[in-house]
C-alpha cells in the first residue's frame, strides 16, 4: 500500500525458481484437493488460509517485524500465478490477506502490527472493505460515514462486494470521516467483525465461490478511536497500483491452466476422423489464445520488476494499467475459446470449461474497471482525457 521507494528488493534468479516450486507444490497439495468443495459449497476454507500461513504465503512483502517475508512485488506475482493455476479464487483470498494486512502494518500503531502480526501467521483472517453500492470505481465517493463521539467513532453505511466479508476477524474499512474534506478526509479503521452494530450478508455469485462475496452494513456500530489508522485515500490509490500487478497474475495463471487443458482436448478429441485441432479454425484460436498468455506473462512481470525497482509511482502507472488491463481482457478471450473447443460438453460440469470462463468474467472489473485502466494509460500518454 506503501508510496515509499524503499521497496522490498528483488531475489536472485536461483531463489524464484526455488520460490516457484514451492508454490507450485503448495497448490498441488493445498488447493487442488479442497476447491471444487469449496465451490459448491459456497464456503471459505479455513483451514487453507491457515495453510497458507504456514507456508509463508501470507505476508509475502510484510516486514520481518511482523513475521512476513520481505520479498519484492515479483515474487508476490509468482505466487498468485502458480496459486491461481489451481484456482483463482482461492488464490485471491492470499491477495486480499496482504493488501489488507499491509495497510494495517503500514500505517497503524503497535496494536495494528499485531493484528497483522497475527493475520500472517494464520490467527486472524481480515477483509478490505472499500466498495459499495454507489460507489464501486468512484472510491473517492465513498459514502460510510465514521462520526467521533468521545472516545469512539459510529460507522454508517453499507459496502458491498467484500471477499471474505462474513469470515474475516477484522474489516478494514474506509469510511469518511470529514464530509467537508472530501475525498481528503478518509481514514480506514480496522474493525472486530462481532461489533454490535455490523451485519454481513452473502451475495449469491457465479464466481469467487470458495472466497465468498458479502455485503457488510454498518449501523451505529461504535468503534474505539483506536481504530483508525493514518491512511486514507492517498494510500489506498497508491496500493491498488501494487494490487493490480498481483490481479493480473492471478489471471495469468488461470488462463494458463485452461489453455493447457484446451490443447490437450483439442489433441485427443475427434470428429470426422481426426482431432479437432487439425481444425485451422481452432488450432488458429488456440494459438492466438498462447499470444494472449505470453504477452500477459512479459506485461505482468515487467510491472513487477518496475515496481520493485523503487522508481518513483507515477513511473510505474502505465506498466502496471498495461499489465492489468491486457491480463484481465485476454482472460476472457482464452477462457471463452476454450469454452469454444469444448462444444456441447464444454457447457455440462463434466468438463470444467464452463467454470473456467464463468470465473474469468470477473476479471474486467475487479480493482479497476477496463475503462479506468483505459482512462489511466490515456492520461499517461499524454492525452488530456477526462
Amino acid at each position: 500500500m506503501s508510496q515509499k521507494t524503499d521497496r522490498a528488493k528483488p531475489s536472485n534468479e536461483v531463489d524464484r525458481v526455488a520460490f516457484r516450486d514451492m508454490c507450485k507444490a503448495f497448490a498441488d497439495h493445498e488447493i487442488r484437493p479442497r476447491w471444487e468443495k469449496a465451490d459448491a459449497d459456497k464456503q471459505f476454507p479455513m483451514d487453507f488460509y491457515r495453510a497458507a500461513a504456514r507456508a509463508g504465503l501470507i505476508g509475502i512483502t510484510a516486514t520481518e517485524e511482523v513475521g512476513g517475508a520481505a520479498l519484492g512485488a515479483y515474487e508476490e506475482a509468482i505466487a498468485l500465478e502458480e496459486l491461481a493455476k489451481a484456482n483463482p479464487n482461492l488464490a485471491v483470498s492470499v491477495l486480499v490477506q496482504n493488501v489488507a494486512g499491509s495497510i494495517l502494518y503500514e500505517y497503524g500503531d503497535a496494536h495494528h502490527r499485531e493484528i497483522a502480526r497475527r493475520n500472517i501467521a494464520g490467527e486472524c483472517l481480515v477483509a478490505i472493505t472499500i466498495t459499495e453500492p454507489e460507489a464501486g470505481n468512484d472510491i473517492q465517493n465513498v459514502s460510510t460515514s465514521a462520526t467521533r463521539d468521545g472516545d469512539e467513532w459510529v460507522l454508517d453505511g453499507i459496502k458491498s462486494f467484500i471477499t471474505l466479508g462474513g469470515d474475516a476477524d477484522i474489516l478494514v474499512t474506509l469510511a469518511q470521516t470529514d464530509p467537508k474534506a472530501g475525498r481528503h478526509g478518509m481514514r480506514f479503521f480496522a474493525i472486530d467483525r462481532n461489533t454490535p452494530g455490523v451485519q454481513t450478508s452473502q451475495i449469491d455469485t457465479y464466481v469467487n465461490r470458495p472466497a465468498p462475496t458479502y455485503r457488510v452494513m454498518f449501523n451505529q456500530a461504535r468503534v474505539p478511536a483506536s481504530c483508525m489508522l493514518n491512511a486514507g485515500f492517498a494510500e489506498i490509490m497508491a496500493g491498488f497500483n501494487r494490487e493490480r500487478i498481483m490481479v493480473a497474475a492471478r489471471w495469468l495463471g488461470h488462463m494458463q491452466t485452461a489453455l493447457e487443458w484446451g490443447l490437450e482436448y483439442a489433441r485427443t478429441r475427434r470428429q470426422f476422423g481426426r482431432a479437432i485441432g487439425s481444425n485451422q479454425s481452432i488450432a488458429f484460436a488456440l494459438a492466438q489464445a498462447h499470444l494472449d498468455i505470453e504477452a500477459a506473462r512479459r506485461l505482468t512481470y515487467y510491472a513487477a520488476e518496475r515496481w520493485d525497482s523503487g522508481v518513483p509511482l507515477q513511473d510505474v502507472i502505465l506498466d502496471i494499467s498495461t499489465a492489468k488491463l491486457h491480463c484481465t481482457q485476454a482472460v476472457v478471450r482464452v477462457t471463452q475459446t476454450v469454452l469454444h473447443v469444448a462444444g456441447g460438453w464444454g457447457l455440462t460440469s463434466e468438463l470444467p470449461a464452463m467454470r473456467w470462463a464463468l470465473d474469468a468474467l470477473v476479471a474486467p472489473v475487479t480493482v479497476g474497471s477496463v475503462e479506468i485502466q483505459q482512462r489511466a494509460i490515456a492520461k499517461q500518454l499524454g492525452l488530456p482525457v477526462e
